[in-house]
C-alpha cells in the first residue's frame, strides 16, 4: 500500500508533463511548421550549393547540426587558436529567430566588459557548441541553429518552443584553453 502511494504522486507528474508537451505542440503548430519549412528550404538550398551557409554536425552528436556562413576570409583566422569543448571561450553575440525578432545578445547581459559573453563550448546548446568547436578567434559568423539542436520544444520565455535560432557571432578570444 505504501509503495503504490508512493507511486501515485510519481505518475501524475508523469502525466502531466505529456499533456503539457500536447498543449504546447497544439499551441504552436504554426510556429513548428513555419521554422520546419525554413530548415527544409535551407538545407535544400545548402545541398544544391546556392547558399553561402555550410552545414556542421559532430560525431559525438550526429542528430545534432547548425549552419554557418563566416563573414571573414579564412585563411587569415585559420592559426589562431580554435577551442576545445573544455576550454573557456569569450564571443560576442546576437540573437533573432527567423521573423528577425531580437531574442537577446551579450551587449545587455554582458558580465565580462566589453560586450563579452564567456563560456565553455560544452556548456551550451548543441548547435552554439558545435559551431565554437569550428571557429578560430578572429571569425565573425552567423549561425542558424535548428530547433532540434536549440531549446527544442522547450518554452524559454521570449524564445518560444520550436524556434529556429539565428546567432551573429564574433570569437574575440580563448583565454583559457584546456586539454
Amino acid at each position: 500500500m505504501k509503495k503504490s502511494l508512493f507511486f501515485l504522486p510519481m505518475m501524475a507528474v508523469v502525466l502531466s508533463g505529456c499533456l503539457g508537451d500536447e498543449e504546447v505542440n497544439k499551441e504552436y503548430a504554426d510556429w513548428k511548421a513555419q521554422n520546419d519549412a525554413y530548415i527544409t528550404m535551407l538545407e535544400s538550398e545548402v545541398a544544391a550549393g546556392r547558399s553561402e551557409y555550410t552545414r556542421l554536425s559532430a560525431e559525438w552528436a550526429p542528430q545534432n547540426s547548425v549552419f554557418v556562413k563566416w563573414h571573414n576570409d579564412r585563411s587569415l583566422t585559420a592559426k589562431n587558436l580554435s577551442p576545445l569543448s573544455t576550454s573557456t571561450v569569450d564571443i560576442t553575440y546576437a540573437m533573432e529567430n527567423i521573423e528577425g525578432t531580437a531574442l537577446g545578445d551579450s551587449f545587455s547581459t554582458t558580465t565580462w566588459g566589453d560586450s563579452i559573453y564567456r563560456s565553455q563550448p560544452n556548456k551550451n546548446i548543441a548547435g552554439m557548441w558545435i559551431a565554437m568547436l569550428n571557429m578560430h578567434v578572429g571569425d565573425s559568423v552567423t549561425m542558424i541553429i535548428p530547433y532540434p539542436s536549440g531549446y527544442d520544444a522547450r518554452n524559454m520565455g521570449t524564445i518560444k518552443p520550436y524556434t529556429n535560432l539565428i546567432y551573429h557571432v564574433k570569437m574575440k578570444g580563448v583565454p583559457q584553453y584546456e586539454y
